[in-house]
């Protein structure tokens, strides 16, 4: 339920972006450093929305990763420590 409603919200806001895209067409001048460039903007709003989507996402990614490894780096200590604490327990009955 959790995921349709993240995605429910993900299009919504691509539907509203969509449409305030839609209704900017003047034309706008980008500055580079050495270059100049006219746009319509809402392809400008188009280009900077689809770029920050993109950094979120890869940063999102990075964390997912990051939480990922560390979950597997805790599952195989606790799979040690149950190995050792069978051990224990297995010597002590033998005892």
């Amino acid at each position: 339920m959790k995921r349709f409603l993240t995605i429910l919200i993900t299009v919504v806001f691509f539907i509203i972006v969509i449409v305030i895209g839609l209704k900017n067409q003047q034309l706008v001048t980008l500055n580079y450093l050495i270059a100049q460039n006219e746009l319509r903007l809402s392809t400008l709003l188009a280009i900077v929305f689809s770029m920050g989507f993109s950094m979120a996402i890869f940063i999102a990614s990075y964390f997912y990763l990051a939480l990922k490894m560390k979950a597997h780096q805790l599952r195989k200590l606790t799979v040690k420590q149950r190995r050792e604490l069978n051990d224990l327990r297995a010597n002590i009955e033998k005892d």
